[in-house]
C-alpha cells in the first residue's frame, strides 16, 4: 500500500491552507484511546466480516460485490459520518454514498497474480480533528490494507469462478452436440447428462436425472443404467474401465460401448463416462463371425461327406437324385433362409427338415414339428404364441407355444398347406419378425427361429385357388428342396432293406433277404415310398412272409421259399457282386475286377453267363 503523507500540522494551519494546498494524504495518527478501542475494533471486524460475507451471495456479478463494498467502508473509519470511500477497479469506479475526493485521503491497491489492478480510497469530506498522528488512525491504515487484501482475494476468486463457468459451458456446449453420451458421476449421485445420454437410456429430459442417485436413477431405462453401473455407481474407481454392453429395445437390440474415466471435479473424485452406440459395428463383427462360422461347417460336413456318400444324418441312399438332395441340404444348412421340402407322402420329408437343422449353426436348439392339419383354427392363437395365466378358466399356468419353444432353432410346418388364410396371416407376421402377443397378453414378443415347411402338395396350385397368400407362399419357400419317390430310386432299395433290418429286432436272430425276395422287393413300385418299404419289411420279419399293401392283386402276395439250389445260388450272389463293384467303380471293369480280386478276363467271362 503507499500513502501520500504530508508533515505533522495543527487543526488551526490545515483550516487556513485548506484552500490554497492540493490534494495531499494524511499521515496516520497515534493509536485511539483506550475506551474507544473495542469500538473501533469491532467496527473494522464488521466491515471485513461484510466484504467476505458478500462472496456467500450465489451468481452475483464482480460490480455487484464492489458497489456493495465501497459502501461498507466509511461506517469502519473514525468518524464515519465524514467519510466516503471510492474503489476503482479495471477501468470502472465505485464510490459510496455523498463521495466527493477531497485532499485528506489515503488509499491502499488492489492486486491479482503480482500486478495491480485496482485502488481503494478513503476520504474525510471536511477536515478531521488533527491528532499527534494526522487525521488517520494506525488501525485505520492497517484496516485499508487489510481490505485491499480482502477485495484482492474477491478478485482473485471472482475470476476464477467466471473462468470455471467459461470452461464448463464450453464443456457443455461441446457434449450436448457430440454423438456420443456423456455423465459425469460424483458421490454416488448424477452431476451432468447430456442429450445423447438421455436418447441412448429413454430420459425424457437430463434434468430429471440430474441430482438422482445412480442406483436409484428417478427416470428412464433404470435398470439398464444400474447395470451398466455396477460396483462403480459411487463414482470412484482408480482405473479407466471400457466395457460394451447390450441394451434390448422393443424394435432390436442394441450395442452400447461404455468408457469409466477417473477425473477430479470440484476437488473431489468423481467418474466421467461415455456411452457410444456401436451397435452397426458388433452386428457386422457377428455377421462375419456367422459367415466363418457357417463356412467352416459347410467346409467339414462336406469333408465328412466325401467318406459317406450314401448316407447324411438318418437319410439313406446312393443314386443321383440323393446326391442332389444331400448337396441341396448341405447348402440349405449354411444358410438361414426359410425351405419348402416336397414330396410325396413317406419320402422322408422330417428326415430332410431334421438333417438340415442338425448341419446348421441351430443345431444345439430346439427342433420343433408341428402337424399343420391337426391344429384347429380357434386354437392357433393358443398353440403357436402360447397363453398367460388367466387367459381363460383352465389356463392355470403360464404355456409357451411353438413359437416360444423354437425360439433360437427351427420351426417345421409339417403339411403346411392345412393352414387357412386366417392362420397364414397370424404366421406371417411373427415370420416378418413383427412379433406376436400371447393370450391373455397385451405384451409384443419376438422369437428367432427358422422356417422349414413340408408338403405332399403343389403349393402354387394352392396359390391359384385362393387357398394360400402370395405372400405367406413367397415367404417359407426360399429353398426348395423335391424329394424323388422310391420308385425312381429304386437302386437305393437294397441299401434301406440293409438298414432296416440290422435296426429291427428279431427275437430268432438276423434275418435274410434271398435274392428273389429283393428281386419282388426291387420290382415293386412303393406307393407308401420308405415308410411302406420300413411296415413290410417290419411283416417280413415277424410273420415270415412278404405282403405288399397295394391294392393290385398281382402285388398282393409273393411266397417265400428257400431256394437251397447251391449253383443258383452261387450265380446270384456272382451278379449280385459284380454288380456292386460295377457301380462303386462307375463302370470301369478293369477296376471292377480289380475291387474283386480277379482276372479281367475271369470278370468278362462271368459277365457273359446266362
Amino acid at each position: 500500500m503507499y500513502t501520500k503523507r504530508i508533515d505533522d500540522v495543527s487543526s488551526t494551519q490545515l483550516l487556513q491552507t485548506e484552500n490554497s494546498q492540493p490534494e495531499v494524504s494524511c499521515k496516520p495518527s497515534s493509536v485511539s484511546p483506550a475506551p474507544k478501542a473495542l469500538a473501533e475494533r469491532i467496527k473494522e471486524l464488521n466491515c471485513l466480516y461484510g466484504i467476505s460475507n458478500l462472496l456467500e451471495n450465489q451468481d452475483v456479478s464482480l460490480p455487484w460485490i464492489m458497489q456493495r463494498a465501497v459502501e461498507l467502508i466509511p461506517a469502519a473509519w473514525q468518524y464515519p459520518e465524514n467519510a466516503c470511500a471510492r474503489i476503482t477497479l479495471e477501468g470502472q469506479t465505485y464510490t459510496s454514498q455523498k463521495f466527493k475526493p477531497t485532499r485528506w485521503f489515503q488509499n491502499t491497491r488492489i492486486e491479482l497474480n503480482d500486478k495491480c489492478v485496482g485502488e481503494v480510497y478513503v476520504y474525510y469530506l471536511q477536515a478531521p480533528p488533527v491528532g499527534d498522528g494526522g487525521p488517520f488512525l494506525v488501525e485505520e491504515d492497517r484496516l485499508l490494507r487489510a481490505i485491499g487484501e480482502r477485495l484482492s482475494k474477491v478478485l482473485w476468486l471472482k475470476r476464477s469462478e467466471e473462468a470455471l463457468k467459461e470452461s464448463e459451458e464450453r464443456y457443455r456446449v461441446l457434449t450436448e452436440q457430440v454423438s456420443e453420451g456423456v455423465a459425469l458421476v460424483q458421490n454416488s449421485h448424477f452431476c451432468y447428462v447430456n442429450p445423447e445420454f438421455c436418447k441412448i437410456f429413454n430420459v425424457p429430459l437430463s434434468e430429471d436425472l440430474i441430482g438422482g442417485l445412480v442406483h436409484n436413477p428417478p427416470a428412464g431405462a433404470a435398470d439398464e443404467i444400474v447395470r451398466i453401473y455396477g460396483p462403480r455407481a459411487g463414482g470412484i474407481t482408480k482405473v479407466r474401465i471400457e466395457d460394451i454392453h447390450r441394451l434390448t429395445r422393443s424394435e432390436k437390440t442394441i450395442w452400447i460401448q461404455v468408457c469409466h474415466s477417473p477425473i477430479t471435479f470440484q476437488g473431489q473424485p468423481a467418474l466421467l463416462s461415455t456411452f457410444k452406440d456401436v451397435t452397426e459395428i458388433k452386428e457386422q463383427q457377428m455377421a462375419a463371425q456367422r459367415t466363418a462360422d457357417l463356412l467352416n461347417h459347410e467346409n467339414r460336413l462336406l469333408r465328412s461327406s466325401l467318406k459317406e456318400r450314401y448316407r447324411l444324418g438318418d437319410i439313406l441312399g446312393r443314386s443321383a437324385a440323393m446326391q442332389k438332395v444331400y448337396e441341396l441340404i448341405l447348402k440349405a444348412a449354411a444358410t438361414d433362409a426359410n425351405v419348402a421340402i416336397f414330396g410325396e407322402s413317406g419320402v422322408g420329408k422330417e428326415l430332410v427338415a431334421r438333417a438340415i437343422h442338425d448341419h446348421s449353426y441351430r443345431k444345439n436348439k430346439q427342433f420343433v414339428a408341428v402337424n399343420c392339419s391337426a391344429i384347429q383354427e380357434s386354437l392357433f392363437e393358443r398353440e403357436f404364441f402360447g397363453h398367460r395365466k388367466g387367459a381363460f378358466s383352465s389356463a392355470h399356468t403360464n404355456s409357451p407355444g411353438y413359437l416360444d419353444m423354437a425360439d433360437g432353432g427351427t420351426l417345421l410346418l409339417d403339411e403346411v398347406s392345412e393352414l387357412t388364410i386366417n392362420m397364414q396371416a397370424k404366421l406371417l407376421r411373427a415370420i416378418e419378425g413383427d412379433g406376436y402377443r400371447p393370450v391373455g397378453s397385451a405384451e409384443t414378443i419376438s422369437s428367432d427361429f427358422r422356417i422349414i415347411s413340408a408338403s405332399n402338395t403343389v403349393l402354387g396350385d394352392k396359390v391359384s385357388n385362393g387357398e394360400m397368400r402370395n405372400d405367406f407362399f413367397y415367404r417359407i419357400q426360399v429353398i426348395q428342396i423335391l424329394l424323388p419317390p422310391l420308385r425312381n430310386r429304386k437302386q437305393d432299395i437294397p441299401l434301406l432293406v440293409e438298414h432296416f433290418l440290422r435296426k429291427m429286432k428279431n427275437p430268432s436272430g438276423t434275418v435274410r433277404v434271398f435274392g428273389r425276395i429283393m428281386d419282388h422287393l426291387i420290382e415293386y413300385d412303393w406307393p407308401g415310398n420308405v415308410r411302406e418299404l420300413r411296415n413290410v419289411l417290419q411283416r417280413y420279419i415277424t410273420l415270415g412272409q412278404l405282403e405288399f399293401l397295394s391294392p393290385s392283386p398281382q402285388d398282393k402276395m409273393a411266397p417265400i421259399t428257400s431256394d437251397l439250389h447251391f449253383r443258383d445260388a452261387v450265380l446270384r450272389l456272382e451278379r449280385s457282386l459284380i454288380s456292386k463293384a460295377l457301380q462303386q467303380t462307375g463302370g470301369n471293369r478293369t477296376q471292377a475286377s480289380a475291387l474283386l480280386g480277379i482276372s479281367r478276363r475271369a470278370l468278362f467271362r462271368k459277365m457273359s453267363k446266362p
